[in-house]
């Protein structure tokens, strides 16, 4: 079936920082041809990825000039794309990427669609007696990514209290990140306490073919 409509998809995501960010992009864009050809093949409809980096920054350079066009680059992309995808991996810390926490707040403020995901990585872990049991991003909630983080990736704490090492409250709502990025989400797909985020890229498309179709 030819597509009649394309809907353009603003990649977000800390991967523009990863070695060869380029590369990252077009691996993106290839699973998205891949979907579009194996899952979309008999829908009106297409996705077309539009990645960060795609943005042409003349004079480049380390300095706050060159950020702040980047700045208008990405908004520019995100003023022109139909939905989100971002990836809300931890990064730096238990949280997602605050640049991409940003991206997804924007694009809801637009209400356009956000659909969020994370990549199945075996990175917290819990202690049980002398037994480790290994955990994902996908499906650890946020009190136990912001305990790890706190005293190290092996942990054994008491859920009496739920603070940090400086004394701040742990939300816990049984959700995989803070409860106001979880909730952009949420807000356009389910509310029901059975949601969660999508485990991969792959799911993630997926969930946006469903909202469309």
């Amino acid at each position: 079936m030819v597509a009649s409509k394309e809907f353009n998809v603003y990649l977000a995501g800390p991967e523009v920082f990863l070695p060869d960010p380029v590369a990252e992009g077009a691996n993106k864009r290839a699973v998205i041809a891949r979907f579009n050809r194996e899952v979309l093949s008999s829908k009106d409809f297409r996705f077309v990825g539009h990645y960060p980096l795609d943005a042409k920054i003349d004079g480049y350079s380390n300095n706050p000039r060159t950020a702040m066009r980047i700045f208008h680059a990405c908004i520019e992309m995100m003023d022109k794309s139909d939905l989100i995808i971002a990836n809300v991996t931890h990064f730096r810390g238990p949280s997602a990427d605050v640049g991409t926490a940003f991206e997804v707040g924007y694009m809801y403020a637009q209400q356009k669609p956000v659909f969020i995901y994370y990549n199945m990585q075996e990175t917290y872990c819990t202690e049980e007696g002398t037994k480790a049991t290994t955990c994902h991003d996908a499906q650890t909630i946020y009190r136990d990514k912001v305990r790890a983080f706190a005293t190290g990736y092996f942990v054994n704490r008491s859920p009496v209290e739920d603070r940090d090492n400086d004394n701040f409250l742990i939300e816990d709502f049984g959700l995989t990140d803070n409860l106001m990025l979880i909730g952009v989400a949420r807000a356009g797909l389910d509310e029901t306490p059975s949601y969660a985020p999508a485990g991969s890229f792959w799911q993630a498309l997926q969930e946006a073919a469903d909202n469309f179709s």
